[in-house]
């Protein structure tokens, strides 16, 4: 059993957008706004989930699904409910979103959601799963299919070894050649990896980061990851032109 500390909850969200519409991962990052605002939590990162794309997956452009760690947050049901308002706000005309919350994964949850990374799940098998193992779960329009994805999400950001973070302090704000000590003082990033050896690499080390930063989530933390590129270290996930 994986769990965050008891302050803290991971709500999961997808299906909220259509092809060419609206984004998931930018409904999360206005959601963040939102309830910050509202003093109901303080957000820990959006990380993205990719999950199963192959026959019989409805998509937009890809199958993918957001996870916010939140913080602080004193009320648990507050916070579900004002997210399950902004989703049903916000969710473009047509999708089919779902919304979970939870602070624990236990290991049956995190191999459904790892399941439905590679094969073809139900929501009847999501929706059994989190009748026992999410605080809250819930389908709020069209077929609700979008409860897999959100208690997917759900769980692997729990877990801790899965997805990129595509919401994090300062890493929209970064690019180019800097110190890794300056990328860690300007960006809530926790740790710069070797790809191959998966060691921390020195604080006075240069790193290329491109114009597209956007850690994994590593151990429970945001991590950004480097390969060696004649002189410098590169970001290894960066953009390719």
């Amino acid at each position: 059993m994986r769990s965050t500390s008891p302050e803290t909850w991971v709500v999961g969200i997808d299906d909220t957008d259509m092809p060419d519409i609206g984004g998931t991962g930018r409904l999360a990052r206005r959601m963040v706004a939102e309830i910050e605002a509202l003093g109901l939590g303080h957000s820990m990162g959006v990380t993205r989930h990719q999950f199963y794309e192959g026959p019989g997956v409805p998509k937009t452009a890809r199958n993918s699904a957001a996870a916010i760690a939140f913080d602080g947050v004193g009320d648990a049901s507050e916070l579900f409910e004002s997210v399950c308002g902004i989703v049903a706000r916000e969710s473009i005309e047509g999708s089919d979103p779902g919304v979970a919350i939870g602070r624990e994964a236990s290991s049956e949850l995190v191999a459904f959601a790892r399941n439905a990374q590679t094969d073809l799940v139900v929501q009847q098998e999501a929706r059994r799963l989190g009748a026992t193992h999410a605080t809250g779960l819930i389908g709020l329009g069209g077929t609700e299919d979008g409860v897999i994805g959100a208690l997917g999400a759900m769980a692997l950001r729990i877990d801790g070894n899965d997805g990129r973070y595509v919401d994090l302090p300062g890493i929209r704000q970064v690019s180019g050649v800097m110190t890794i000590a300056d990328i860690l003082e300007q960006t809530g990033i926790a740790d710069v990896v070797d790809l191959l050896e998966k060691e921390s690499l020195p604080s006075k080390g240069m790193l290329d980061l491109g114009d597209w930063v956007r850690p994994r989530l590593i151990g429970g933390r945001p991590v950004l990851v480097a390969t060696r590129a004649r002189e410098i270290w590169v970001n290894a996930d960066s953009r390719k032109k």
